[in-house]
């Protein structure tokens, strides 16, 4: 129908601009495999697949520059309890993966001090 006037409505345009107001700083957000919630990159720790023997081990990547796919995780054993209970490591790096190096940090830092993570850098 060319004279209907539905064919050349504009695209409703939003009310509020999504850009952050100026000064603001950008704060990279990723999500909790474990409890999937939302959160500041710092908050979370981030892990990746280091191959050793044939297997594929997840370890925490304090550096936070190791190559390959990586994942993000809460520093909290309600998290990872979370993460085994959902499967969330297998769909996360796309492999079967074990997951023992990790369960003995959390251990580690369970048995010492709080998990001391890397905060962003400047690059």
């Amino acid at each position: 129908m060319a004279g209907s006037p539905s064919a050349f409505q504009q695209p409703q345009q939003p009310e509020e601009s999504v850009r952050p107001a100026a000064g603001s700083v950008h704060v990279p957000q990723r999500t909790c495999i474990g409890c999937r919630k939302k959160d500041d990159q710092a908050a979370l720790m981030r892990l990746a697949l280091e191959s050793k023997e044939g297997t594929r081990a997840v370890q925490v990547d304090e550096s936070r520059r190791m190559s390959g796919r990586g994942a993000w995780l809460h520093p909290e054993a309600a998290c990872l309890a979370t993460a085994v209970k959902r499967r969330a490591f297998g769909r996360a790096f796309r492999a079967q993966v074990d997951i023992s190096a990790l369960e003995q940090w959390f251990e580690a830092q369970e048995a010492g001090s709080d998990p001391e993570l890397p905060r962003n850098r400047p690059t």
